[in-house]
């Protein structure tokens, strides 16, 4: 059986030292036989820096890398190309001028690398100088490969004034990179650039007019990440490995997979693909966690979360037009855009021709998204114990030790956070309650949020095995006004025909008292 890989990004060592490969090759020959520019953008971990890898290695003419894949017995040269492979990752660019000392050490060296004399002195004429001389000393076109061109540019989003100074003053910079690359055409075989956010085309690839963007595109929606197919054909044996382990049924395994990894989708096509970096987390671990959030959530979504008084429920459930989702100015950062480009909501389904619906896209990303915000609202870590003792009541039917313990959690980030302003602070309950809802999902158990109806919006729908509890949340009213809203606008309708015992559950929280001041609990018979 291969090994797994967290952390290889190097085609090259997984290919030749027995690592497993998913097969992504189809669409490396897509793109070496049409257009010339590129563009794609990906969350973070979902397998980029192997794709320009990948290129590299094929632009490398390393043929027998390629053995058994796609794209080895097609009619290719396999000829070898010079290669700029450009990866800002490795540059330092805390400042402007630190960003262009690191550039012109990076063409320094390529030019020595080729016995090269650079005459200019401004450093986009010098990236400009290196590739005309590269070609014409290979006499070959030159392959240029640019891997997270954004990464000097997003590592300053925030509000502060100072910092987004800085990422102004970089994208500035890079802009006088690319737009010495168009007058290059004839002196390039392949532009590949790669990056997690889509900025204006106006404010960075401004001449690349002809740039082709995959991030959306057709054809291309599971050129990263594991489809449903791909997962099942190539994880197969490491399934039932874990499964041996552990009391888990392969069949329940992939369910409990599909719940926590599956779901991204990037395009019109409905096709959805699993996280690859938190597949091979969980198999080589034998555990089912949140892997994609080890690094946590960027702090200027949270900054801009706070800044605009977002909802937080309707990220779960939100209808935006498609142009919303293109590219955003860094002077003014939309949330909407922001939370989708970078993985956090996803497309889940297409509304006609000009809308979407968003959400988040599994429940690795909801309930690690939810456990970041309530520590960044309230400066409180979400207690585990806690949360599991309120899975346990639930589960168990034992609804006054659920609302015990969510009076102990409140009480528990009391004092802190809180606004000073009433509706601001009924606001702000509900939103906590929310999110600590949220972290109660598992295989047990299923959260709704916010779940609309022909009647109006339900707070919160848990369902068990065999029961469903249907939550409403009200704030300095009463709980008795809870259930009755439930009753009046038959949120419990739709559930009659499952078979289960339903539950009713009204509780009225105090911004005074900061808690819940009141509960209600009725059964359906």
């Amino acid at each position: 059986m291969e090994k797994l890989s967290t952390s290889i990004s190097d085609f090259e060592e997984l290919r030749q030292n027995n690592y497993l490969y998913i097969d992504k090759t189809e669409f490396l020959a897509k793109i070496i036989s049409s257009d010339k520019y590129y563009f794609l953008s990906r969350p973070r971990r979902f397998g980029k820096t192997l794709f320009i890898d990948t290129l590299e290695k094929f632009y490398q003419g390393k043929k027998e890398l390629f053995k058994g894949l796609f794209i080895y017995d097609k009619d290719w040269s396999w000829e070898e190309y010079p290669i700029i492979r450009l990866d800002f990752n490795r540059l330092e660019h805390s400042t402007t001028e630190n960003l262009k000392i690191e550039m012109e050490e990076f063409l320094n060296g390529y030019a020595q690398e080729y016995d090269l004399k650079l005459n200019s002195t401004l450093i986009s004429s010098k990236f400009e100088e290196l590739i005309i001389k590269i070609s014409e000393k290979e006499n070959k076109r030159v392959v240029l490969l640019i891997d997270e061109y954004d990464k000097a540019i997003i590592s300053h989003l925030s509000q502060d004034p100072e910092e987004i100074k800085i990422a102004k003053s970089n994208q500035n910079f890079l802009k006088t990179i690319y737009d010495n690359l168009k007058p290059l055409v004839k002196h390039l075989e392949l532009v590949f650039i790669t990056g997690i956010s889509k900025f204006s085309k106006l404010s960075i690839f401004s001449t690349l007019n002809n740039l082709k963007e995959l991030d959306m595109h057709p054809g291309f929606s599971h050129m990263l990440g594991y489809t449903e197919k791909e997962l099942h054909h190539n994880f197969e044996p490491y399934f039932k490995e874990f499964a041996a382990e552990t009391e888990i049924s392969k069949e329940e395994l992939y369910a409990e997979f599909k719940r926590m990894y599956n779901g991204f989708r990037f395009s019109d096509e409905d096709i959805r693909v699993y996280n690859p970096y938190s597949i091979a987390k969980a198999l080589a671990a034998k555990k089912i966690d949140n892997y994609w959030f080890e690094s946590g959530t960027p702090s200027f979504l949270i900054e801009l979360l706070k800044d605009e008084q977002y909802e937080i429920p309707k990220l779960s459930d939100l209808e935006v037009f498609k142009s919303q989702l293109k590219a955003y100015d860094i002077t003014r950062l939309q949330l909407i855009p922001l939370l989708f480009q970078t993985g956090y909501l996803t497309i889940k389904e297409k509304l006609g021709r000009d809308f979407l619906r968003l959400g988040y896209p599994n429940q690795e990303v909801e309930t690690a998204f939810s456990q970041n915000l309530i520590s960044e609202l309230s400066n409180y870590e979400a207690d585990l114990s806690l949360i599991r003792k309120l899975r346990l009541a639930i589960n168990n039917f034992d609804l006054e030790a659920f609302i015990v313990n969510i009076r102990y959690l409140f009480e528990s980030i009391a004092n802190i956070n809180i606004p000073a302003a009433a509706s601001e602070r009924e606001s702000y309950y509900h939103t906590m309650f929310y999110l600590i809802a949220e972290l109660l999902a598992d295989r047990e158990l299923k959260i709704d949020s916010e779940l609309l109806t022909a009647r109006g919006r339900i707070d919160m729908v848990v369902e068990s095995k065999d029961k469903v509890f249907i939550i409403e949340f009200k704030a300095n009213q009463s709980a008795e006004r809870a259930i009755k809203q439930i009753k009046e606008k038959g949120y419990a309708d739709k559930y009659k025909l499952k078979d289960k015992e339903i539950i009713l559950i009204g509780i009225n929280f105090s911004t005074d008292q900061k808690n819940i001041s009141e509960h209600l609990i009725e059964t359906i018979n």
